[in-house]
């Protein structure tokens, strides 16, 4: 995108009438960030317990698969029905796009820096408003009058907005980190917490949390009735599975290899080039549930206005779907959809071995191949970390201090762990649910990763408060 391309004076004249939170002018406090990010953590969860006015009678709020629950940070029925998965998509399309340079912005400059973030917002409110009305005119809702669908799609689309300045808000320094991560934090604590302890009466006369039925269950005598539970109902085998893989995430994120480099002008200078077991961390799994959710969402747009009988053979191949009068809302029954989400828990996986299998595979298979494109097109490839270096003025030691050398030697670890993290983090995703743990394996995973860079900027705002002169190195002010 040249400088004086038309495209860009339209984009920029664009920016100018969308909404935006403005960058503090004065240096915000820790207790004040803490404040702000409260404050849009309390919106979005409010958001998200506040139904949509005009939703048809009989709705059930939140019933879509776990894997957009967590991965969108949605509840199907609320304000938050598309959650941040307008913003998650607009932002990976235009990443993708400028790190295959098919547009040409230099994210170092802030000019383009600021364009970036326009055209993320405008392609946002796009996908919000195609998504909306896909929606609608889907009939995800169940039967609707066109009053009922006008005032459910202006409610999508302006809540989008409404999501999209609270992350402006947090990321623009009035908070802290990303909005988005909060939210996605936010929804899988709050998954956690109600199977753990939530007082609903099952129809079995069994509580819902799992810490509340072990009690009820000691009581009476009745402990094998709570070790696999049929619906989906938390369950001990997911209350112990999500114990296990919590502790199993802590420790793998830890594992990398360290390839030693040295100090070119001074010899003596050692250190170490850490290369992280999850080098690609979780983007790759981002890209696959946002693809997988993407051929749920259209296959049933497609099945509701051309397929609505299951009756034609080609359509059922994208998928095949029915109306569940009890969950109040469209679930995949067959074709492609089917396989994109999998079954939760090990009664549904003993049901269908098979779409457990296939969607593993799916899973696994995209994880992997984002996870080799992704290394390509975000400044992660050997070629990249090898300019860098060569920068800072680093070599590794015993080798020449080329460019493509350099790359040679980081390249057989970066090659390795790439495909060794996609796959692993396919696997994990993927194998949590047929164990049904809390949250699902995809929100245990996210929230690992995100709980450790909070914990890491909490350290930096710290520091830089205490010491004003390390804030400046920290690049805090």
């Amino acid at each position: 995108m040249s400088e004086k391309s038309s495209t860009r004076t339209f984009l920029e004249k664009i920016s100018k009438i969308l909404p935006e939170i403005k960058k503090p002018g004065r240096k915000v406090g820790l207790g004040e960030k803490l404040v702000w990010t409260a404050l849009a953590l309390i919106i979005y969860t409010w958001m998200g317990h506040t139904i949509l006015y005009g939703l048809p009678q009989g709705t059930q709020v939140g019933q879509s698969p776990a894997l957009l629950n967590v991965v969108f940070a949605q509840k199907t029925g609320t304000l938050i029905t598309l959650g941040i998965g307008p913003i998650v998509t607009a932002g990976l399309i235009l990443q993708l796009l400028v790190g295959a340079e098919l547009i040409k912005l230099d994210l170092s400059k802030p000019e383009d820096r600021g364009l970036f973030t326009s055209m993320s917002k405008l392609l946002a409110i796009v996908i919000a408003l195609f998504q909306s009305a896909a929606y609608v005119y889907a009939g995800f809702f169940g039967p609707t009058n066109a009053t009922q669908n006008i005032a459910i799609f202006i409610q999508l689309v302006a809540a989008t907005i409404l999501i999209m300045l609270l992350d402006e808000l947090v990321q623009k320094g009035w908070g802290l980190g990303s909005g988005i991560s909060l939210f996605i934090v936010a929804g899988v604590a709050e998954e956690i917490f109600v199977a753990l302890f939530s007082p609903i009466i099952l129809p079995d006369q069994a509580y819902q949390g799992i810490i509340l039925a072990s009690i009820q269950a000691i009581f009476t005598g009745n402990l094998p009735s709570i070790l696999v539970r049929q619906g989906g109902y938390p369950d001990l085998v997911g209350l112990f599975s999500t114990i296990f893989l919590v502790l199993a995430l802590i420790y793998i994120e830890a594992i990398r290899v360290e390839i030693p480099i040295s100090y070119a002008k001074f010899q003596g200078y050692r250190a170490k080039y850490p290369v992280k077991l999850l080098y690609v961390s979780n983007v790759p799994i981002i890209f696959a549930t946002t693809v997988f959710s993407n051929i749920f969402y259209l296959g049933s747009l497609i099945w509701s206005r051309f397929n609505p009988n299951n009756d034609n053979i080609f359509l059922n191949l994208i998928g095949t779907y029915r109306f569940d009068e009890q969950l109040g809302t469209v679930v995949s029954t067959g074709g492609l959809a089917y396989y994109v989400i999998g079954p939760r828990g090990i009664a549904s996986v003993l049901q269908d071995p098979v779409r457990a299998v296939v969607h593993a595979a799916l899973l696994i298979v995209f994880a992997v191949l984002f996870a080799k494109f992704w290394v390509q097109v975000s400044g992660l490839a050997p070629e990249k970390v090898a300019e860098q270096l060569i920068q800072a003025g680093m070599q590794v030691p015993g080798f020449r201090r080329s460019p493509e050398v350099i790359a040679a030697v980081i390249g057989k670890y970066i090659g390795t762990v790439t495909i060794l993290g996609g796959l692993l983090i396919g696997l994990v995703a993927s194998v949590a649910d047929y164990v049904a743990v809390f949250g699902s394996g995809i929100g245990i995973l996210l929230t690992i990763g995100i709980l450790q860079q909070y914990y890491q900027l909490l350290i930096r705002e710290r520091i830089s408060e205490m010491y004003p002169g390390l804030g400046k190195l920290l690049g805090r002010e």
